[in-house]
């Protein structure tokens, strides 16, 4: 995947990453109240999975993960629903991969290749 070096890549997880955050989404998980597209790719029920860091190391440009609590004012400003992938190329964001686009991403490949033909 050619990503230009001045670019920076958020993939933000429809979670807050607060320790009471993660506790309610994993209740509201279990009880079918709520679901991120990211959690499911990128954990299992308690670790990080494999697969999901091998992605982020083939990465070519420069990333960061981060919780609906975390996103920078910047990117709030998009409005977005999470989960979602978001793309800074010098001072412009804009959205590679929408909340909606993650109901059609079952796996890591299906992220893989829908971040190709974001680019």
């Amino acid at each position: 995947m050619l990503i230009p070096s001045n670019a920076m890549i958020y993939f933000i997880y429809n979670a807050n990453g607060s320790f009471f955050g993660e506790i309610n989404y994993f209740i509201n998980k279990m009880i079918g109240r709520e679901k991120c597209g990211l959690c499911e790719l990128s954990h299992n029920i308690f670790f990080k999975r494999k697969s999901w860091k091998l992605f982020l190391d083939e990465l070519d440009a420069p990333y960061q993960v981060l919780h609906a609590d975390e996103v920078s004012s910047e990117i709030k400003k998009l409005n977005l629903d999470y989960p979602c992938v978001v793309y800074k190329k010098d001072d412009s964001f804009s959205e590679l991969i929408s909340h909606n686009d993650f109901k059609n991403i079952d796996n890591i490949n299906d992220l893989r290749n829908a971040l190709k033909k974001s680019f």
